[in-house]
């Protein structure tokens, strides 16, 4: 009888667990599908271009993806910058020449995918699930206790009864 309800627990905790792994999946495809693919134009966007290249603000965004550049002005006395001196990839501005040293203003589309209400809750389920609550620890912790003393508990039973070919070696 104890080992069936040893293997109840042992039954229970792997559903338990499966479904928790489903949950978490589920709520993070949710999140990537409720994100808002969303078109923006960043005009005159203070960008400070260096030879080893300067990320612009699309390029913090989710899924950010800059298109080609529009403008570029000098930002200290409006001229304008041609395309000859610099060079823009992956939302990385490059100043192919040392000319231009100081601050530019740019302008460009970009795309990014935007949060909306439904992915922001759906990624946060995800995040607190994921982030291995202390509570779901402290109980797969006990249950392999309960496990392990259960085992030990009916096989020192066992051979103290001298069940299983094992004979007692104490009498009481």
């Amino acid at each position: 009888m104890e080992n069936q309800d040893l293997k109840g627990f042992i039954l229970a905790i792997l559903i338990i667990g499966l479904t928790l792994v489903f949950g978490i999946y589920l709520a993070d495809t949710m999140h990537t599908n409720f994100l808002l693919p969303t078109a923006v134009t960043a005009v005159n966007e203070t960008v400070t271009a260096s030879t080893a290249g300067t990320g612009m603000a699309a390029s913090l965004l989710a899924d950010g993806s800059c298109g080609t550049i529009t403008a570029v002005y000098n930002a200290t006395a409006n001229i304008a910058i041609l395309a000859g001196n610099y060079t823009q990839t992956n939302c990385v501005l490059v100043n192919t020449t040392s000319e231009f040293l100081n601050a530019w203003l740019v302008s460009y589309p970009y795309t990014f995918s935007n949060e909306t209400d439904s992915s922001t809750a759906s990624g946060s389920l995800v995040t607190s699930l994921s982030g291995g609550s202390s509570w779901i620890t402290i109980l797969i912790v006990v249950g392999f206790a309960v496990i392990v003393l259960g085992m030990l508990s009916e096989g020192l039973g066992n051979a103290a009864r001298g069940v299983g070919g094992m004979a007692p070696q104490y009498t009481y």
